[in-house]
């Protein structure tokens, strides 16, 4: 009986965890071509997700690509998008790679 029990608990595990949208890696990094990195160190991936920080107009416009901590806002790229008296904008996603088409 007790048996029984933990295996329809790892069955309803295994059935659920993929549901979790997630991003396990993100392009990462500044310009036309970046490479795609591991978000996080494999700790709990559950808690990332892939931005696109865009700043344009200003002195210098610029994208950036980054895993982020899904709980956090965009925190890398607006301080400088400021600085360069840039508009900025931040979009999130959470599938692996998503990060590409923003």
């Amino acid at each position: 009986m007790h048996l029984s029990f933990s295996i329809q608990m790892i069955a309803v595990i295994l059935i659920i965890s993929p549901i979790i949208e997630s991003a396990k890696f993100c392009y990462s990094g500044r310009g036309a071509t970046v490479p795609t990195k591991q978000c996080g160190n494999g700790g709990d991936a559950s808690q990332y997700a892939c931005q696109t920080f865009k700043c344009e107009g200003g002195k210098s416009p610029f994208t950036l690509r980054t895993c982020a901590n899904k709980n956090m806002g965009c925190m890398a790229g607006p301080a400088i998008c400021k600085y360069s008296q840039g508009t900025g904008s931040c979009m999130r996603c959470e599938n692996d790679n998503c990060n590409i088409l923003n």
